[in-house]
């Protein structure tokens, strides 16, 4: 996959592309010692996210809205400065899990469908989460 930025928006990736980057990086995760506890407030804080896109992508009809995204846009930015406040704090977050996760929030926000971008962000952040637990806690 090329690298996830504001030059290779999300709602064009293959998922199984999408699913093996999670894995490449969960390993990477693992060599730079991330721990489960550091990323469980950025999971806990997506999970939260999905719920409110899936409620305000129910509640319209119209397909090609993004009011999905739209609900969530001002959670998914502010996902930024907390990054930034843990990986000031840890190494292991500053290593390289700061950049992924920013860049990947860059290529929702590069994407023309949103409501698309955020489907796969989701399914791209559960990935890492799963693939990390599976290789161990650094």
């Amino acid at each position: 996959m090329n690298k996830l930025n504001k030059s290779n928006p999300l709602d064009g990736a293959d998922i199984t592309v999408i699913v093996d980057e999670a894995r490449e990086k969960a390993q990477v995760f693992k060599k730079d010692r991330l721990k489960t506890n550091q990323i469980r407030n950025f999971y806990s804080a997506i999970a939260q996210m999905r719920i409110k896109f899936q409620e305000a992508k129910k509640s319209d009809d119209e397909k090609d809205n993004n009011s999905g995204y739209e609900a969530v846009k001002t959670d998914l930015t502010m996902l930024k400065p907390k990054l930034a406040y843990a990986a000031g704090r840890q190494a292991a977050v500053k290593a390289n899990f700061y950049e992924f996760m920013t860049d990947a929030i860059d290529a929702v926000e590069a994407s023309t469908d949103k409501n698309k971008a955020m489907e796969k962000y989701f399914a791209l952040i559960e990935s890492v989460v799963g693939f990390h637990k599976y290789y161990g806690d650094g």
